[in-house]
């Protein structure tokens, strides 16, 4: 088994930039390029849009952010989460207009990437857009082509007759399986219980090459067990909201995102709040939550959501994750005006992954 111990110093990465708003988080990947770490985060700025940016550390502490790319943003894109009574709902406030340099990527949501030198492309990002997920190649990790084919898994969508809404699949996270020589991607599918509750779970696809990927199939359903640690948390019932596996000797490991939540929002999705807990399976299918113990607990500045960079990275010996955490709970900003909020954040910190032996 293993055990998290969190950095004293957290957060170690906040928004700063006007395309970062009040969230930079992760969603998103942290690689080793041996002379340097990169991280690929995720940011996003009410009225513009969602963007994949970068930093870069020396140690893995004290990060930079390079600005590098000229932006230029006025019209906001929208990224497909649920459709109520026939209209995807989009939560922007208001439509802001941005021209600067900057540290972004890209402008998918929900990024993983993919770092093996070996490549003529070693750089590879998968994301999601309102097509869908589609994937970008880059040979230096800074400038990325899109794959003329995209997208590589068409948008998903999960009706549900009973309250007249409409599903999109869009967290996805993905690794390089070196035990099959595999990419997986771990995209998120629904299913309506018995209650009519369209509840999140745990899809697969995978693929050789990173462009022809398989058809999406659910492997793991939240059970009564998950339900039970959500109520006696003071929740109604809880979802699995992403899961990050990644190869630990001769099986798997995982960042589950845990869901609990409250209650669902008429015009939105759900209110509540995301925990991280360690996962465990022998074949990258079956998987079985480890302990009712989080991994990664939601309190102090990360007392709404959290979520894990798509793969932990080994430092100086030293397995590391780099995560993310809210001070305000899922549904907030979809109820209220988050650029009114002043306290509100989502900011990155970091910690090591340690044997309990």
């Amino acid at each position: 088994m293993l055990r998290f111990v969190e950095y004293e110093n957290n957060p170690i990465l906040v928004p700063e930039y006007p395309w970062e708003g009040k969230s930079v988080y992760l969603y998103g990947s942290v690689v080793n390029l041996g002379d340097k770490l990169r991280m690929y985060y995720q940011s996003y700025a009410d009225g513009i849009g969602f963007f994949v940016c970068i930093a870069e550390s020396e140690d893995g502490i004290n990060w930079e952010k390079p600005l590098f790319r000229p932006l230029k943003e006025s019209v906001p894109k929208l990224y497909p989460t649920v459709e109520v009574e026939g209209k995807i709902q989009d939560f922007y406030r208001k439509t802001q207009n941005l021209e600067c340099m900057s540290n972004v990527v890209l402008d998918y949501h929900i990024p993983s990437v993919i770092y093996r030198p070996e490549d003529e492309y070693p750089f590879k990002l998968f994301g999601y857009t309102s097509k869908g997920y589609c994937v970008a190649f880059s040979k230096d990790g800074l400038h990325f082509e899109e794959y003329e084919g995209n997208p590589v898994i068409p948008l998903k969508k999960y009706p549900n007759r009973k309250t007249r809404k409409v599903w999109f699949s869009d967290v996805a996270p993905v690794f390089y399986d070196t035990k099959k020589k595999i990419y997986r991607a771990m995209v998120k599918t629904y299913k309506i219980d018995s209650e009519g509750r369209t509840r999140r779970c745990v899809g697969m696809s995978t693929s050789k090459d990173f462009i022809h990927w398989t058809r999406p199939r659910t492997i793991w359903v939240p059970s009564e067990d998950e339900d039970k640690l959500a109520r006696r948390k003071g929740f109604k019932w809880a979802d699995f909201y992403g899961l990050c596996p990644f190869n630990w000797e001769d099986h798997y490991l995982g960042f589950l995102w845990l869901f609990f939540i409250d209650y669902e929002i008429p015009k939105g999705t759900h209110e509540g709040k995301i925990e991280v807990y360690l996962a465990y399976s022998k074949d990258c299918i079956h998987w079985e939550r480890l302990s009712d113990e989080p991994l990664i607990r939601a309190e102090g500045w990360k007392s709404g959501t959290l979520s894990t960079a798509n793969t932990p990275v080994k430092i100086a010996g030293e397995w590391k994750v780099y995560f993310s955490g809210s001070n305000f709970s899922h549904g907030y900003s979809e109820e209220n005006d988050i650029s009114l909020c002043e306290h509100c954040r989502t900011a990155i910190g970091v910690g090591s992954l340690k044997s309990l032996s």
